[in-house]
């Protein structure tokens, strides 16, 4: 599919419908993408896989090719009421919109009613543009039936739109059983076998106990984050944002921990399981399903919806629940009530007993890292995080009391003896005991259970590589002259380093660019001329602070004229795209065909790329299926044993250490007061105890309990790590208090705009000063509502600040369609005789600065305003 140049809406209001059709087209099915994407269970710590969509969707536009992510008509038809903003008010160009979709997808018309709405097809102007148009009434447009496979998709659509459509309050539980079921529960009754049943229920209520206390602290940490609630739904930017770099790092190291062994533990069980079910080894089983996860990643064709998620979940509960029923069936007593008398008696104490327990019952709590999945859903429609807090209490202690039932079910149906026997999963004793029912049923939860678990942790631990690797991105797009702004901003913590580079048109036959370079507080403008290529190492000699930062950017001129020019833009910033996209014109018809032939090069360049980074990105991978392949060749596989140590070495962390240090930080920095605040978690007490509790079991392990010496280092290394990394936090101020103030402009209808102000959490009363078009006006307090943006010309702050604290500026607006884009604005700090200057445009919008003990004075500038 090509595309005609991207036109202004002026533009489209001009005429020419049917030759704009196409852009107004991709635009759409740009934002439905979007949206779509958004919907879906994102399984990255990070946003790379967001920007890398939208960086795709330059590209594609540039070289004028269809984006790689294409809406389904289903998908069109329910963001259809965020996408309409989009469209103007053009009878015409509604009309010849309707016959290019009709044409392009299949539908009735009684399928569609939010696209008729967003499109006006019932309105008398737009069924007379269309008749005008194309000589036939509107309502032959539409399909009169659609095939079996479309119907089909159109049920689905509206089974899992119906889910997601439920309170908000039961999308966060739910979602919280659907993302936080483990597969540690195959596992379960095997690590439990030698503490007997009724010990293990109640470790496992005390332990229920402490996590839904730590998802607390996850959900209001997330809660208190302006980020999340405006669409930035990825734990370790928020990590970044409260804990600094030391945050994230523990972060990512105890991810990447977990899921590494989480792989390594699906691929053993659902090898072994399936192995016990046909007559394929398990090694051959383990090959398949290497083969198979990397197609599926290759393709990237598995995304998954909240409510598809939320559907299996309920499919894999349904199962469970059938297989504890049968359990009950064969209760003995004896069984119930055993109890290892080891721990009673001193002289034959065996800490072993411990190694599979405390591993395992941890590794059945893992939805910390998944809350903010949930939280995307949910935060839109409940933004005092009410929904979110209560939901992940009732889905945990749903969970836990799932955990007890099982265990009371499957240990008191089979015998202690015979579970702590096992190396694969808890399925095939049951199988042997309640006969091919059992094979059946099991097949179908593996497939479903540690399926999915395979591909999050799998995904996961693909993310994780491409994000540790070191790569140098690049992407093709077209600047308008004058209009549009490329800009790239480092990945440090502080917003100390950003690059803006627009293009002014030819000066002499060469392209000149403006180049905005923003240096601690100051911003340096220069005009540079490029001929064929340019890279920013060539300014150093002018400005020695760049060796200071990570700096790197290379442009490469693909095609030139006076009102655009086409780049291919090298760099490791992170890249972002402010004003109006254009597509270059094919004005020179006699170099079409070089033209062409240079796409497709530059093409099977990106693609080659691409590859080369997939199949670094698949080494963890890799590395998971050859040790599966050596534990299975050596006899020494063990499900519940590989689940232990991934409980202990990763859940120590995520589900311990991290959220206590996340919510003790954002109670200092967050930007909103969620609706909801357990008291008990305002105990300092109670959550040195939960992070001490974390480090205990990681010594318990390390010192006492495991006894192979590479397992022992491994254990040590991560308490180490956690204490220093905890410590870096504090010396960096991770909890130290933050001021925020925020501009934001909501364009919902009846949304207001206001200044807001906070401080170590809660709302800070403030001198601000507002000058308008007419006049000016001061106020004493936390949050001042703005009548008009358009007339206002600055805001002036006068914060007092403590020993150490941190300032967050934010100037954004809030769009119809749930986008967040940042204000042009300039931001001015004056304290005694230093001042500081940033152009918010450069950083997105937002700027922290670390500051020290004093007075400040703030101004925020408005160029555009008036």
């Amino acid at each position: 599919m090509s595309f005609d140049e991207l036109i202004s809406r002026q533009d489209l209001l001009a005429g020419l419908p049917a030759k704009r059709t196409n852009t107004l087209l991709f635009l759409i099915e740009r934002q439905t993408a979007r949206l779509a994407a958004r919907s879906r269970v994102e399984f990255s710590l990070t946003d790379s896989a967001e920007r890398d969509r939208e960086l795709a969707f330059l590209e594609a536009f540039t070289l004028g090719k269809a984006p790689a992510l294409r809406p389904t008509i289903q998908q069109l038809e329910r963001f259809a009421p965020q996408w309409s903003v989009l469209v103007p008010d053009n009878p015409t160009l509604k009309a010849s919109l309707i016959n290019t979709l009709c044409q392009k997808y299949s539908f009735t018309k009684q399928l569609v009613p939010n696209i008729r709405a967003a499109l006006n097809c019932e309105q008398l102007g737009v069924e007379q543009a269309y008749q005008r148009l194309y000589q036939k009434p509107i309502a032959v447009a539409f399909a009169s039936q659609v095939p079996l496979k479309e119907r089909l998709s159109w049920i689905a659509a509206a089974s899992i739109q119906k889910v997601e459509s439920l309170p908000p309050f039961w999308i966060a539980s739910l979602v919280t059983i659907a993302l936080g079921l483990p597969q540690a529960f195959l596992a379960l009754p095997i690590a439990v076998a030698e503490l007997g049943p009724l010990a293990s229920v109640a470790f496992l209520i005390v332990l229920g106990m402490i996590n839904i206390l730590t998802m607390v602290c996850m959900a209001e940490s997330i809660a208190r984050s302006e980020d999340f609630v405006s669409g930035k739904t990825f734990i370790k930017q928020l990590a970044t944002n409260y804990l600094g770099k030391a945050g994230s790092l523990i972060l990512s190291v105890a991810v990447g921990i977990r899921v590494f062994l989480i792989a390594l533990a699906c691929y053993i069980g659902l090898s072994a399981t399936m192995a016990s079910f046909t007559s394929l080894p398990a090694s051959l089983w383990a090959g398949l399903l290497f083969l198979f996860g990397l197609y599926i990643l290759s393709r990237k064709s598995l995304n998954l919806t909240i409510g598809v998620t939320i559907l299996l979940a309920g499919l894999n509960v349904s199962l469970l629940l059938f297989l504890t029923v049968l359990s009950f069936g064969h209760w003995q007593l004896a069984n119930v009530l055993y109890v290892n008398w080891a721990f009673f008696d001193g002289s034959a104490f065996n800490l072993q007993v411990f190694h599979q327990v405390f591993g395992v019952t941890l590794m059945l709590y893992f939805g910390h890292v998944y809350v903010g999945e949930c939280a995307k859903v949910v935060l839109p429609k409940d933004p005092s995080a009410t929904s979110l807090i209560w939901g992940s209490i009732t889905g945990t202690a749903f969970l836990t009391f799932l955990f007890c039932l099982w265990v009371l079910a499957v240990n008191g149906a089979i015998a202690p003896q015979i579970l702590a026997t096992q190396t694969g999963t808890v399925l095939e004793p049951l199988a042997q005991q309640n006969g091919p029912i059992v094979k059946i049923v099991g097949a179908i939860l593996v497939t479903f259970l540690l399926g999915m678990a395979w591909f999050r942790s799998s995904s996961l631990l693909v993310n994780l590589a491409r994000e540790w690797l070191p790569s140098q991105p690049q992407t093709i797009l077209t600047l308008p002259s004058q209009q549009g702004k490329l800009i790239l901003r480092t990945r440090d913590r502080y917003n100390l380093c950003s690059i803006g580079l627009t293009y002014l048109g030819l000066a002499h036959g060469q392209p000149t660019f403006d180049l905005d370079i923003q240096l601690k507080g100051n911003i340096h403008q220069l005009e540079i001329k490029v001929a064929k290529s340019w890279d920013i190492k060539e300014l150093i000699f002018k400005l020695s602070d760049l060796n200071l930062y990570d700096v790197d950017l290379k442009i490469e001129i693909q095609s030139v004229s006076e009102d655009r020019v086409c780049l291919k833009v090298i760099s490791a910033m992170a890249i972002a795209y402010e004003g109006a996209l254009e597509r270059t014109r094919d004005e020179d018809k006699t170099t079409h065909k070089q033209k062409f032939q240079k796409a497709i090069a530059q093409q099977a360049w990106v693609y080659l790329l691409e590859q080369r980074q997939f199949l670094l990105s698949i080494t963890p991978l890799f590395l998971v299926f050859l040790l599966t392949e050596g534990l299975f060749f050596s006899g020494q596989q063990s499900f519940t044993s590989v689940l232990g140590f991934a409980g202990v070495l990763g859940n120590s962390l995520v589900g311990g250490i991290f959220p206590v240090l996340l919510l003790a930080s954002s109670r200092q920095k967050g930007e909103i007061l969620p609706g909801i605040v357990l008291k008990l978690l305002n105990s300092p007490w109670l959550l040195g105890s939960i992070y001490s509790f974390s480090l205990f079991i990681l010594l318990l392990h390390g010192l006492f309990i495991w006894q192979n010496p590479l397992a022992r280092i491994a254990v040590l290394g991560v308490t180490i790590l956690s204490l220093a990394a905890t410590f870096v936090m504090w010396q960096t101020g991770a909890f130290m208090s933050r001021t925020v103030i925020e501009l934001q402009e909501n364009k919902q209808q009846g949304g207001q705009t206001f200044f807001k102000i906070t401080a170590g959490g809660r709302p800070k009363t403030a001198q601000v000063k507002l000058g308008y078009a007419d006049g000016e006006e001061t106020h004493q307090a936390a949050s001042v509502e703005i009548p008009s943006l358009s007339s206002l010309r600055y805001a002036i702050f006068q914060l007092p600040t403590k020993e150490s604290e941190e300032l967050r500026v934010w100037a954004h607006s809030n769009n119809p369609n749930g986008d967040s884009e940042s204000l042009p604005a300039f931001l001015e700090i004056n304290r005694e005789n230093r001042k500081m200057q940033f152009d918010l445009k450069l950083f997105g919008g937002k700027v922290l600065l670390p500051l020290i003990n004093g007075k400040y004075c703030l101004k925020l500038e408005f160029p555009t305003a008036g």
